[in-house]
C-alpha cells in the first residue's frame, strides 16, 4: 500500500473513532480497530524524526501530562521536559536499558530543576498513598524488593519481540508500568516516572510517546485503579491502544511535511 494510501486511511479511522467517541457511540471491537491502525502504521508509513516528534510533543502535551496530577511545580514542570530529552536522546543500540535504574534515571531528571534535587532516583522509607483513591500501598520494605527484583530479568520485557508479536510487547509493557505505580517505591513522582517509562519503552519500537488530557484524567485513573486493586487491566490498555493511536494522528499527521487532511468527496463539490 502507498505510504499516502495508509496515512488517509488511518486519519480516517481514528476520525471516525473520535466522532462515535463523543457521542458515546463505542463498541468491544474498539480494539481491533486501534491494532489494524497501529499494524498499518507500522507497515506502511515512514517513520518520523523522533527528536522532532518529542519537541512537539514537549510543546503541546509537557502541560497537560503535569496537570494529570494535582500540585505539581514549575521545578517539576521543568524537570519534565528534562525527562523527554534523556527519553529523545536514548539510543536502544547504544544505551544499556534496564527497568531500574533507567528508572532511577527518569526520576533523578524529574526533579533536576528542583531545590532539593538530591530527592531525585531515591526510594522511599515511608508509607506512600494513591492519591484519590482508598488502595493501600505496599510498605516501603515490600516495594524496594520488588523493584530491585527488577534489575536481573529487564530483558524479559522484550521476549515478546523477538517473537514477532509487538502487541504482546505493548500489553505487557502497560502491565508493567501499571504494577510499578501499584508499588510506589518512590516517595513522589511515581505515575510521572512509569508513565515516562512506557513512553521509553515504546519508542523501542518506533511507536510515538502517548499524553494523558486533562480531561482524560478521571477516565485514566479509573482505569489504572481497576487495574491496580481488581486485577483488571482491559480498560487501561484499550486507553492505551486509543492513545497510541491518537498520538499517531496528532503527532505525525497533523505534522508531516506536505502531508493534508483527505478530503471528502462531498467537500470537494
Amino acid at each position: 500500500m502507498p505510504e499516502q494510501d495508509a496515512k488517509d486511511f488511518i486519519w480516517k479511522v481514528i476520525d471516525s473513532y473520535l466522532k462515535r467517541k463523543a457521542h458515546h457511540n463505542l463498541n468491544i471491537d474498539d480494539r481491533n480497530i486501534f491494532k489494524n491502525v497501529i499494524s498499518m502504521y507500522m507497515r506502511y508509513v515512514e517513520k518520523p524524526s523522533f527528536m522532532g516528534i518529542i519537541e512537539i510533543y514537549k510543546q503541546l502535551y509537557i502541560f497537560n501530562e503535569a496537570q494529570v496530577e494535582d500540585n505539581i511545580t514549575k521545578e517539576e514542570l521543568e524537570g519534565l521536559g528534562e525527562v523527554y530529552d534523556y527519553i529523545s536522546n536514548f539510543d536502544y543500540s547504544k544505551n544499556k536499558f534496564n527497568l531500574f535504574t533507567t528508572s532511577l534515571m527518569i526520576h533523578i531528571k524529574l526533579y533536576s530543576k528542583c531545590v532539593g534535587k538530591e530527592f531525585g532516583g531515591k526510594l522511599r522509607d515511608n508509607t506512600a498513598i494513591l492519591y484519590d483513591t482508598n488502595y493501600e500501598v505496599p510498605d516501603a520494605e515490600i516495594a524496594k524488593k520488588y523493584f530491585n527484583s527488577l534489575i536481573p530479568v529487564s530483558d524479559q520485557i522484550f521476549q515478546p519481540l523477538f517473537d514477532g508479536d509487538i502487541f504482546a510487547y505493548i500489553e505487557n509493557c502497560i502491565k508493567l508500568t501499571v504494577t510499578l505505580i501499584k508499588y510506589q517505591p518512590f516517595a513522589d513522582g511515581n505515575k510521572r516516572v512509569f508513565r515516562a517509562l512506557l513512553n521509553l519503552l515504546l519508542k523501542r519500537i518506533g511507536i510515538l510517546p502517548v499524553y494523558i488530557s486533562i480531561e482524560e484524567r478521571e477516565i485514566y485513573k479509573k482505569a489504572l485503579l481497576k487495574a491496580i486493586k481488581q486485577n483488571d487491566y482491559n480498560d487501561i490498555i484499550n486507553f492505551y491502544y486509543f492513545k497510541i493511536c491518537e498520538s499517531i494522528m496528532t503527532l505525525d499527521l497533523k505534522h508531516t511535511k506536505f502531508y493534508e487532511e483527505p478530503v471528502s468527496p462531498k467537500s470537494k463539490m
